[in-house]
């Protein structure tokens, strides 16, 4: 949505906050969220209700394709495994149980990849159920 909306400086001005906020705001690690009514000011500068309007379709009971599904999910064990090497790598050691983490996460990482390769492999051809 930030790209969409200009880039980051872009949105920094729009909501009235650092561009290094809404930096922080866009990382899948980042503990709090945008608020709603920074996405909705930036959903009216990009005239589409991109985050609210998924969640509202979410609400109304509309379900993702299992590719998508599969899609989403290897991507956030991708972020997941980097977060934690970039955790790892943070203070210039690596101790047991950091390496531990990353082997984990990297697992993880795999077996959802599989996971979605395993899915593209059963799609098949005609419309879209």
């Amino acid at each position: 949505m930030v790209k969409a909306a200009g880039g980051v400086e872009a949105c920094a001005i729009e909501l009235g906050i650092s561009g290094e906020r809404v930096s922080q705001l866009q990382r899948p690690t980042c503990l709090d969220q945008m608020s709603l009514l920074c996405i909705s000011q930036l959903e009216a500068v990009i005239g589409r209700a991109i985050v609210t309007g998924a969640a509202a379709r979410a609400a109304q009971g509309e379900t993702f394709s299992p590719i998508a599904v599969a899609v989403v999910s290897s991507v956030m064990a991708s972020a997941a495994a980097l977060r934690v090497i970039s955790e790892m790598d943070r203070d210039g050691r690596r101790d047991a149980r950091e390496i531990c983490d990353v082997q984990k996460a990297a697992q993880e990482n795999l077996r959802l990849a599989q996971a979605l390769a395993d899915t593209a492999g059963r799609l098949q051809l005609g419309s879209v159920a």
